[in-house]
């Protein structure tokens, strides 16, 4: 076995018995550890796709993201590992990672999210809305318009509530700007 597939089943093992304030606690020494150099930015994935908890999946996700901020060539491969996690179905809570990717990666996050946005349950839905952040680069605003334009006139009842999702929280957008 992998020292990943070990991390992810350490990490299961504790999830019943430790409460979300002990693994946001444990997210944040690791977060600094990585930050620091003293850790891998590895150590945060099974924070990512092992908690159900959307701070902590989103916190672990963005953090896995900014630890290769430094570097364009490493930025875009962890864009491509957290899209992946979601493509793949690999993480437990697929909505944390997608908004987090959404919040944090630009114009390059958003095309390769776009292939998998119709991917989503509606529940998955509901938790990037939920989690979008207050203010949003052009790119994360222009993605999600044109998410909301492909679910224009959907007949099916998981698009039609994907839809009024997307459209609230746009509507939040306008309102906050006025």
């Amino acid at each position: 076995m992998s020292p990943m597939t070990h991390a992810l089943i350490s990490y299961w093992h504790r999830l019943p018995d430790d409460s979300a304030t002990a693994r946001r606690g444990r997210l944040e020494q690791t977060c600094e550890q990585v930050h620091s150099g003293g850790g891998n930015p590895q150590d945060l994935v099974p924070f990512a796709l092992a908690d159900v908890d959307d701070a902590i999946v989103s916190a672990a996700t963005s953090a896995y993201l900014d630890a290769a901020a430094a570097s364009p060539g490493k930025r875009l491969a962890a864009i491509e590992d957290s899209v992946e996690w979601i493509r793949r179905g690999l993480a437990l809570n697929r909505g944390a990672i997608f908004a987090a990717v959404l919040a944090g990666g630009g114009a390059t996050a958003c095309e390769r999210l776009a292939a998998l946005r119709l991917t989503l349950s509606d529940a998955e839905v509901a938790t990037v809305c939920r989690l979008l952040p207050r203010k949003r680069g052009r790119a994360t605003t222009r993605f999600l318009h044109r998410w909301l334009e492909l679910l224009d006139g959907s007949s099916e009842d998981g698009l039609r509530r994907q839809h009024e999702r997307l459209s609230a929280a746009l509507v939040v957008d306008r309102c906050r700007a006025a």
